[in-house]
């Protein structure tokens, strides 16, 4: 038998639904706190494992010492990381794309690096030329470690070797990509846009920076005001405006 209550309804008004359907469901407290820990022990990783690259070399650096630098065991490090060099290559990915959580993306310039473009920077190139110049000194001052690591093991190491030519020619499809942004008419006479992109990504490379920063003492603002000066030299048509 109906209860008094569920027996009366509003006058002039259909009952209510007896069942209503579910909440959405809510990830838990516990959930929540296992992926703060996840990326803290991800940040810690990477953070130990750049400093024993950078005072070793990837040949002497030992997982045992990046673990315990970073206060982990040596399980917990396979467990996030996998091995040493899938550790150099998080190492590197996180200096691209400036997030130790984000991967690089083939084909496409890092967002850090697009989205400090400002739309008076995207439509003149000269300005254009100067925020690639200056994003790449960026990159240079995160990379420095993560290059010099590859460059020197990658003498000894083939699969190395392998995966750091596999990111220049994504390092070099970004450049294409954003060379889109150049209008054909901005260039030198006969250049094309993907002529640029490849001219700019020899110019703005982890090889200059070896060379001016490590072997000829720039600064990294020497270094940024050389590739724009260079850059813009190369590419662009005499009749493009100077700076303002």
């Amino acid at each position: 038998m109906a209860s008094q209550d569920e027996a009366v309804t509003t006058r002039g008004q259909p009952p209510r639904a007896t069942s209503e359907p579910p909440p959405p469901r809510r990830v838990s407290r516990q959930r929540e706190a296992g992926e703060v820990t996840r990326r803290e022990t991800r940040r810690r990783l990477l953070a130990a494992a750049r400093a024993e690259f950078a005072d070793r070399g990837y040949a002497a650096a030992t997982v045992v010492r990046i673990a315990d630098r970073a206060g982990v065991s040596v399980q917990t490090l396979y467990n996030d990381s996998g091995n040493k060099r899938s550790l150099l290559r998080a190492v590197m990915e996180s200096a691209v794309t400036g997030d130790d959580d984000i991967p690089m993306e083939a084909g496409q310039p890092p967002a850090v690096m697009t989205a400090t473009l400002a739309p008076g920077d995207a439509t003149d190139p000269r300005r254009l030329l100067a925020h690639l110049s200056h994003q790449y000194r960026l990159l240079a001052e995160r990379a420095a470690i993560g290059w010099q690591t590859y460059r020197d093991a990658a003498a000894t190491d083939s699969g190395i070797a392998a995966d750091w030519q596999r990111m220049s020619q994504m390092r070099r499809q970004a450049f294409r990509v954003m060379f889109t942004r150049i209008p054909a008419a901005a260039l030198r006479p006969g250049l094309t846009q993907e002529a640029a992109a490849d001219t700019a990504w020899v110019i703005a490379s982890p090889e200059t920076h070896y060379q001016l920063v490590r072997q000829a003492g720039y600064s990294y603002q020497q270094l940024e005001d050389w590739v724009r000066s260079t850059v813009s030299a190369a590419l662009l048509a005499d009749n493009q405006p100077g700076f303002g």
